[in-house]
């Protein structure tokens, strides 16, 4: 197993860097949700108000910016995640709600069910108090 140990809190300067261009090497802002059940609405993982990151809207307000940045990481490409892993996460569409604001157009949405997310061969899961883990898995069920 991987992980970057970088939490939500981290999330406002993260945006900060990635909007002034500070980034170093290959790194991903991630913004972490969980998928309601049986529902394609998410809840960022520091807030309790369901979105919608398929809506289609000209600004998003200050509040939902917010606590979608403090619901942000940057996962970095290093000893404990390779590039492929960041590449992937780099690769994910940025949801049309993220583009309608200038603090989110950059980032990507890890859209967690049942605590983890699987994205080609590897299986993502956020720990409170540890991070971002990262475990390379068969996902061909072999």
């Amino acid at each position: 197993m991987m992980h970057a140990d970088r939490g939500p809190d981290d999330g406002v300067a993260a945006a900060a860097a990635s909007v002034l261009g500070e980034e170093m090497g290959p790194s991903a802002h991630l913004v972490l949700v969980r998928r309601l059940p049986g529902s394609p609405l998410v809840v960022p993982l520091t807030g309790q108000a369901a979105l919608d990151l398929q809506a289609e809207q000209k600004t998003v307000d200050h509040e939902t910016v917010r606590i979608l940045l403090d619901s942000s990481l940057v996962v970095d490409a290093g000893e404990d995640i390779g590039p492929d892993v960041v590449d992937a996460l780099q690769h994910l569409a940025v949801p049309p709600l993220f583009r309608a604001s200038a603090w989110l157009r950059r980032c990507r949405a890890l859209v967690l069910e049942d605590g983890h997310a699987v994205l080609g061969g590897v299986r993502i899961e956020y720990r409170t108090g540890r991070g971002l883990w990262v475990e390379h898995v068969d996902v061909t069920g072999q």
